[in-house]
């Protein structure tokens, strides 16, 4: 049989075809907005038909929260990623926060979608279109606790009660900066609220740059 159609080729192809889609799905939404986007401005962006789209999704709300997902999954990911390349637990939580606040200023199609939908950012896990994703920045941070308090870098804390803490202050900022263009003034308020928690967590006195 021909190795070019192997079974294991054919599920990286599709998957590489729908990161396409999503990545100018996400162009289009940010551009246009989700009421005036149409499935034949993702699919001519691809030089695709519109029926080539129902492949890899059911309709245009559909592909939107799909979009929507594969971003927010990236964003999460980089933020892992980062992470887990510090050993020190005071570090691991400061880049956590840091980064995972200042990454929408490199994104901008991203950013311009959570402005135009700030529902995506929810508190409320029935309301959440995005739960899991959420469950599992909030598991990273559950994570980065554990690990200072397994040291006895961190005070001891109820775990999960402290990460749903952490990360409602920091939806507040994210919304403060980006969707209510707080800006520069939100994005010090945040560092100033990260340094207090630092203090208030670490059994030792934190060093910070300015």
């Amino acid at each position: 049989m021909n190795q070019l159609f192997s079974s294991s080729s054919l599920p990286m192809d599709r998957n590489q075809r729908r990161d396409e889609i999503f990545h100018a799905a996400l162009v289009a939404f940010a551009r246009f907005g989700y009421q005036k986007t149409t499935m034949e401005d993702v699919a001519g962006a691809l030089g695709m038909t519109k029926g080539n789209l129902y492949f890899y999704v059911s309709g245009k709300r559909d592909l939107y929260e799909k979009t929507v997902s594969s971003a927010l999954q990236q964003w999460r990911e980089a933020v892992a990623i980062a992470v887990a390349r510090v050993d020190d637990v005071v570090e691991k939580f400061s880049v956590m926060a840091r980064l995972s606040f200042d990454y929408l200023v490199d994104h901008e199609d991203l950013r311009a979608i959570l402005i135009r939908d700030p529902g995506i950012f929810s508190l409320t896990p029935r309301e959440d279109r995005f739960y899991e994703i959420n469950a599992g920045a909030m598991q990273l941070i559950r994570n980065i606790l554990g690990q200072g308090i397994a040291e006895g870098r961190f005070h001891p804390m109820d775990v999960d009660h402290a990460a749903e803490l952490f990360f409602s202050i920091y939806i507040m900022f994210l919304i403060k900066r980006y969707v209510k263009s707080e800006g520069v003034s939100a994005a010090r308020m945040y560092g100033e609220a990260m340094k207090i928690v630092l203090r208030g967590i670490c059994t030792t006195q934190p060093q910070f740059t300015t």
